[in-house]
Parts: C-alpha cells; sequence; structure tokens
C-alpha cells in the first residue's frame, strides 16, 4: 500500500511539472492576438523520463527528476534560439506529446515491477524455479509434480518400456502394441480395451504433464536408424514447445512420433500423438486442460509362419515367411478435457500472518472429458491361404475371405467436487473431498441384424459418488484415502477403496522415504468383453464382477540411487484372453507377487546400474510372468571436455527367463495367453556411447550386438521378432532463453 501511494505521488507531481512547463512555454512564445498556431523551440519532454531498469525491484524504481531536465531544456533553449530552427506544435499535437509523457512515466512503472507467480499450490521453493511440471489426479484437481526429463540418463532410452519398466512384450516395432513385464505398471483403458496396448506411448488427462515456464521452452527430439535402408527404418520423433504468457497462464504444443518399416515384411507401425494444453494458476482459481489426438497405423503380419526359420537358421529377417500377406489395423483417440476449482477463504478471525490458502478454506471444483475411440481393421485372406486362415482358427463369421471390422465408443463424463480444507494447508487432516460424477456411454459395434435395421449404437449411462481425504505432518509423514462407488448404470454397485501412507526420515541429504498402499476393488467387465461381433471373433457373454485387492510397498533412497519395490495382488474373476482369442473369465481366485529393485552402484567413474524384477503367478496360464527379468546397464562415465562434455561408454543388456510369452491377435489388438511355446533365456546386448554436450543429449547404440550368440531365437512375443543387428543415434536438445 505503501509503494501504490508514492507512486500515486509521483505521477501527480510529474503531470503537474509538466503542465507548468508548457503553460510558461506558451507565455513566453505566444504569438499575435488570434493566430491558430504555437511556436515552441525543439525539445521531446518525453525523452527527459528515466526508464527503470527491469532488473531493479520495484521498491528500487529510480523516477527521473523531470523539473531538472525541463529547467536545462529552457536554458538549452535560449541559448541556441538560432542554432535550431523553430517547430511548430498544433494544440493537439501538444496534447499527443503529453500524453506520449504520460503514459512513458506509466511504462518505467510497470517494467520495473516484478510479475510474480501467485499460488496457493505450490510452495516458493518450487514457483521460483525456472520450469516445473506437474499432473493432475482429475478427480479434486490435485497436483503431483514431476520431474523434467533434462539429461542424457533421461533421454538415452528411446522406448517407454526401457525407461518404466524392465522389459516389455512388444511386437519389435517401436510404436506397435505394447505390455510392461511388471504387472503392476501395466496400464488399462477402461472404455475401449483396443486401445489399451498403445498407452505407453500418449497420454491420458491424468498422465499429461503441465508445465509453468519462466522463459519459453522448446524440445527437439530424434531418435532412429539413421543410417539404415528404408525397408529397416526407425524414425521416433518428439517437439515440445511451452512459454508462459503471464506468470500465471501457460500454452502447450506436443507431437510425438514411434514408428518404423519394421523388421519382417508388411508390418510398417506409424504411432503418433498431438497435444495442445494449457493451465492457468492463480492466487484463487487453477484450471489444465487440452486436446490428445493419437493415432495408430500398422501394417498387420501376423509374426512369422515358420518359427524354425528362426530357431534353425540365420538369414535375413525380410526373407522369413509371415502369417497375412494383406492386414491393416487403424486406432484412433480424441480427447477433451478440463479440470479446474476455485478456492474461497474462510477468515473465522483475524489471521494476518497466514498466506492465502495457508488455513481454513474450500475449494469447489469440475472435471470434464470427452473422449472417442474407433478401431478399423481389414484384412484379406483367400480361401487357398491355410496359414493366414488357421491364425484366426478357420474362423470367418461374416465373409469367407474379406474383414472389414469397426469399433467405437464415446466417454463424456462430468465431476463436481467439494474439498474443504479445514484448518491448515499442512495438517494432519488437511483435506476432506466429496464429488459426484456423471457419465455417458456410447458403443458401437457391428451385428448382424444391423443389415436389416440399419447401424445402432448401444448407450449407457453411470452416475458415482467418490469421496477423499489426506494429510501430512511436516516432511515427515503424509497420507492420502479415497473411495468410489456406482450409484446407477452400467456399473452399478461397483467400488473402490484405497489409500497410501508415506513415512520419511531425513539422515541422509534426500532422506528415506518407505510408502505402503492398498486399492481393493470390483467392478463389471468393460462392454466389449461382454459383447463383441466380428468376422473372426464372436462372443456374447455375462460375465460376474472382477475383483482384486493389491497391496504395494516401496523403499526409495535417493541418495543410494536405491528403490525397492514389493507388491502382491490378489484376483477373482478376472478377464483374459484364451489361447483361441476369445474372451473368457477366471472363476478361481488367483495371485501374483512382484518384487523389484533398482540400485546403482559407483567405483570411480565406473557405473553399474542394476534393475532386478522378480514375479510370480499362481496361475500362469492365466496371467502369463517370467519369474526373472534383468536390465543391467554398465559403463565407463567420464568428462571429455570439463563443464562442456560428459560420455558413457558402455553395454546394456536385458534378459528373462523362459515362459510362455502372449501372443498376439491383429484382428483383435489385443494381447492373448498361448501354451505351445516357450521363449526366453537369450540376453539382448546393445553396445553404446551417451553424451550430454551441454544441453544436448547424444547417443549411438549398436543393437544386438551379440546377435546369434547363444542362440538366435530373440522373441519379442510369441512370432515376432526383437530388433536385429543395427546402428541407432538419438539426440535431445533443449532451449531456453536465458
Amino acid at each position: 500500500m505503501v509503494e501504490k501511494k508514492r507512486y500515486t505521488g509521483y505521477y501527480i507531481l510529474q503531470t503537474a511539472i509538466v503542465f507548468i512547463i508548457i503553460s510558461a512555454l506558451c507565455l513566453v512564445n505566444s504569438p499575435a492576438k488570434g493566430a491558430g498556431n504555437l511556436r515552441l523551440l525543439p525539445f521531446r519532454l518525453q525523452d527527459t523520463i528515466t526508464v527503470a531498469d527491469t532488473s531493479v525491484a520495484a521498491d528500487t524504481t529510480i523516477v527521473a527528476d523531470t523539473t531538472l531536465a525541463a529547467t536545462d531544456s529552457l536554458s538549452m533553449a535560449e541559448d541556441t534560439t538560432n542554432a535550431f530552427p523553430q517547430v511548430v506544435l498544433t494544440p493537439k499535437e501538444i496534447r499527443r506529446k503529453i500524453r506520449d509523457s504520460i503514459w512513458a512515466y506509466k511504462d518505467s512503472i510497470i517494467r520495473a515491477t516484478p510479475r510474480l507467480l501467485e499460488t496457493y499450490i505450490f510452495n516458493d521453493s518450487i514457483k521460483n524455479q525456472r520450469m516445473f511440471l506437474w499432473k493432475t489426479d482429475g478427480y479434486f484437481n490435485k497436483q503431483q509434480q514431476l520431474s523434467p526429463d533434462t539429461t542424457y540418463n533421461d533421454n538415452f532410452n528411446e522406448l517407454p518400456y526401457k525407461k518404466n519398466d524392465v522389459d516389455a512384450v512388444y511386437l519389435g516395432v517401436s510404436g506397435s502394441a505394447m505390455q510392461y513385464l511388471n504387472y503392476f505398471k501395466r496400464e488399462h483403458s477402461a472404455i475401449f480395451p483396443f486401445f489399451t496396448p498403445y498407452m505407453p506411448y500418449t497420454y491420458t488427462m491424468e498422465s499429461m504433464p503441465f508445465y509453468n515456464v519462466k522463459s519459453p521452452y522448446t524440445e527437439l527430439a530424434y531418435w532412429g536408424t539413421l543410417l539404415a535402408n528404408k525397408q529397416m527404418e526407425e524414425t521416433n520423433i518428439k517437439f515440445l514447445h511451452t512459454q508462459n504468457f503471464t506468470p500465471s497462464f501457460n500454452f502447450s504444443i506436443l507431437y510425438k512420433r514411434n514408428g518404423a518399416s519394421g523388421i519382417l515384411e508388411n508390418e510398417k507401425t506409424d504411432n503418433r500423438t498431438f497435444a495442445i494444453t494449457g493451465n492457468y494458476i492463480g492466487k484463487r482459481y487453477v484450471a489444465q486442460g487440452g486436446y490428445i489426438f493419437s493415432r495408430v497405423k500398422r501394417a498387420e503380419n501376423g509374426g512369422v509362419a515358420d518359427l524354425s526359420m528362426v530357431m534353425d537358421t540365420v538369414i535375413d529377417a525380410k526373407t522369413i515367411p509371415i502369417t497375412l500377406d494383406d492386414a491393416d489395423t487403424k486406432v484412433k483417440r480424441n480427447t477433451i478435457f478440463i479440470t479446474h476449482s476455485y478456492g474461497i477463504p474462510f477468515n473465522f478471525k483475524k489471521r494476518d500472518s497466514l498466506g492465502y490458502g495457508e488455513g481454513t478454506m474450500a475449494y469447489i471444483g469440475h472435471t470434464g472429458e470427452y473422449s472417442v475411440y474407433t478401431k478399423l481393421y481389414n484384412d484379406n485372406i483367400s480361401r487357398s491361404d491355410s496359414i493366414g486362415r488357421a491364425l484366426y482358427n478357420n474362423a470367418f463369421y461374416i465373409n469367407p475371405t474379406i474383414s472389414a471390422d469397426s469399433a467405437r465408443a464415446m466417454n463424456f463424463e462430468n465431476r463436481f467436487f467439494l474439498r474443504l480444507q479445514p484448518w491448515a494447508k499442512e495438517a494432519i487432516v488437511s483435506k476432506i473431498d466429496a464429488g459426484i460424477g456423471l457419465q455417458l456411454l456410447n458403443f458401437y459395434n457391428f451385428n448382424p441384424d444391423y443389415f436389416l435395421s440399419g447401424n445402432k449404437n448401444h448407450s449407457d449411462h453411470n452416475i458415482y459418488l467418490y469421496f477423499g481425504a489426506s494429510g501430512t505432518l511436516k516432511k515427515y509423514f503424509a497420507w492420502e484415502g479415497f473411495g468410489k462407488y456406482h450409484l446407477s448404470g452400467y456399473n452399478q454397485n461397483d467400488f473402490r477403496i484405497g489409500g497410501q501412507m508415506r513415512f520419511s526420515a531425513y539422515p541422509l541429504p534426500k532422506g528415506i522415504h518407505l510408502s505402503a498402499k492398498i486399492d481393493v476393488s470390483q467392478e463389471r467387465p468393460n462392454y466389449f468383453y461382454n459383447n463383441y461381433y466380428s468376422n473372426h471373433y464372436i462372443w456374447n457373454n455375462d460375465f460376474d464382477k472382477t475383483t482384486e485387492t493389491r497391496i504395494e510397498g516401496k523403499l526409495d533412497i535417493p541418495d543410494y540411487k536405491m528403490e525397492l519395490f514389493f507388491g502382491y495382488s490378489l484376483l477373482k474373476n478376472n478377464i483374459f484372453l484364451d489361447s483361441l482369442g476369445n474372451a473368457a473369465q477366471n472363476g478361481e481366485a488367483m495371485s501374483v507377487m512382484t518384487a523389484y529393485l533398482r540400485k546403482d552402484f559407483r567405483l570411480w567413474k565406473f557405473h553399474l546400474d542394476h534393475k532386478i524384477l522378480f514375479q510370480l503367478s499362481s496361475k500362469n496360464e492365466i496371467v502369463p510372468l517370467p519369474k526373472l527379468a534383468l536390465n543391467l546397464r554398465y559403463y565407463l562415465e567420464a568428462p571429455l571436455v570439463k563443464n562442456v562434455l560428459t560420455a558413457q561408454l558402455g553395454v546394456e543388456a536385458t534378459f528373462n527367463t523362459k515362459y510362455n510369452v502372449p501372443a498376439y491377435s491383429p484382428a483383435l489388438g489385443l494381447f492373448y495367453n498361448q501354451q505351445s511355446e516357450e521363449y526366453g533365456e537369450n540376453p539382448y546386448l546393445d553396445v553404446f556411447v551417451n553424451l550430454q554436450w551441454k544441453r544436448a543429449s547424444i547417443f549411438v547404440k549398436y543393437v544386438n550386438a551379440a546377435q546369434n550368440w547363444p542362440e538366435s531365437d530373440y522373441f519379442s512375443a510369441c512370432r515376432y521378432l526383437k530388433p536385429q543387428t543395427a546402428l541407432k543415434f538419438g539426440v535431445h536438445w533443449p532451449f531456453y532463453v536465458k
């Protein structure tokens, strides 16, 4: 308030001086009565205003002494009357010069006033960073801070599974269908199961990162087989640009492409994601929203037709016979979403020492999502093609040779919530939440009756309540709980309840963190698992509700670069695809146990990074998992140019024990169980050079360096091959304005 009064006083004084000077000059130079113009000696009044340097703090703004400047101008006018030509100004021009002088003064104040981010969400240590990012939960507009991928260790892995898991089942081509080995990391699309295998490549409303930057920030990245021929070329691209137009409002645009021509014939893959997002982090109002487009185009070959061509011989992969010669898939998703909330403080008593958002508060909010998913599959399998027809068990229900299957789902969902902060932002009970959700669902899948009635959509709805609570005790303890119950609709009586807590101690600078989590759920299987009709698959099920109880524990010691995870899941009535690719239900209880260890060692300049995954499934025919999977990265790290260029030279290896690796159905676009083939126990080695050159991360890999040792059967999924020997290059370059 003191600053505003001081600036107001300066402004009044400045304006008064300007008018006094102009009036005096008018008297000195007044023309004869009746003259229409005013003669003035040349001077530029607005040039006498000193504009403060923007680096100077607001309370030290430099305001020019315009009185002295004006006096100097008059003195100069007396001495140089004959040196300069006289300038004739009209009254309109005089008013314009006065107005320009006033605006110049105002601009000097604006430029000297720093623009600060004022929000209750993030603390000062985060708000003052050059860049920070987060994601939101979609239920209570709760933000979770993320770490940016800016170093050569972050950007060394171009495929999602190499960054997020030990290994994965996929089709051997970047951008193709994928399933993590770690059961607890697997993602599921609740609306459209055919989109599930592509979720690791793209974003959802809950996983989309949002940015706040002090200056514009851009990322350019390329990973691929730059020198390979077009028949085996792989191209992965990322472009990101984000900038803040105000301290509170940010705009971001993202483009990602994963794809390759493929190892075998007829498996070209093109997986693309485009997103435009914005966020507003204000003092009371907080919003995140945007548009996400995902599209996958893939030529389907059904995998290797004759396994002996891989396991018993060493030949070029492009010459290996494939199962399907003419088939393709296209999967798309369009999503528009917003999640926002408004804070209302309650001042029951005067507490001037508390900042906004620190005391008793209420937040009202809304989350909206509109998503449309589509899947198209086409093939042409002649009557004489026994190999192609055997892939689908000779099942041709609509047309004996040509398939044109389609499926569609629409989700329009709105959530309205109220969040109460009873006492303080950081308290043992800091948030109490409640909300209601309204969901409209629309599905399309072919039915023979449509030949007579025309195409029809199946519509459903859901109304549900959800609740939450959370709290903290300084930095040593945090907890939260969540519950959801469906009142009516397709998922009536479905529920989910869970909670988690974290204990932290700080004998080390970054602390030791122990967390635990439990989640219990019961839900009706997805519509497409109950109803599906296509040329190769038909089922009409009425499955019971599935139940799952998950218990998880995690120990994280960042200073020692160690992470230990344990998970146990008890399942009943879980859905799976059997050996024929048909949807089935496991009527008996089963369990999955997972233990994961990440530990990085350093011996002088040698680094030994380990990821170890151990899993047990009580029914491998239902949930097949390898007992042991390893991801080892050993390298020598040394600076080549101090503070400019650092290099890593080493090898990365993946390995897993033998098990019945899932097969893949192109017509469904999903993985299914098979019991005829076991794969594994072949180490897959990449030799690499990894460089950090200032901001840029650059790597060169020689993938599958030990090809054909000890054997040649490198399978990423049943009948699908891992990449053969190739030279891969990658560069990730972030740009920002200092």
